[in-house]
């Protein structure tokens, strides 16, 4: 098996997660072999179990991923940095008794 900093990779082609992992590439000295840049995260998944390359996406996108079962989640040393996520909702939702128990959190 090739290590996280061995290619090729599938990266998003823009966004925070294509930043974070540029900077860990980065600190680490690696130029990563990219084999494409898929716009959407979850397009990025399909290539990778195509066997494209390994991808970079949050944790979140591929557990809800249609492909998940055919992936495997590789651990970084160190792990990549982690990043703020925003939560939104329309303007009349906060009422909605589930996202106002979410928004007391």
């Amino acid at each position: 098996m090739h290590g996280v900093g061995d290619g090729p990779f599938v990266l998003p082609h823009r966004g925070l997660v294509r930043e974070a992992a540029d900077r860990w590439f980065r600190a680490r000295g690696v130029q990563p072999e990219v084999a494409c840049e898929p716009d959407g995260h979850e397009g990025l998944l399909t290539p990778v179990a195509l066997g494209c390359g390994t991808g970079v996406v949050p944790r979140l996108v591929l557990e809800h991923s249609a492909v998940r079962d055919r992936l495997a989640v590789v651990a970084a040393d160190p792990p990549p940095e982690q990043f703020p996520i925003g939560l939104c909702v329309r303007r009349a939702d906060p009422r909605r008794p589930l996202v106002a128990a979410l928004w007391s959190l």
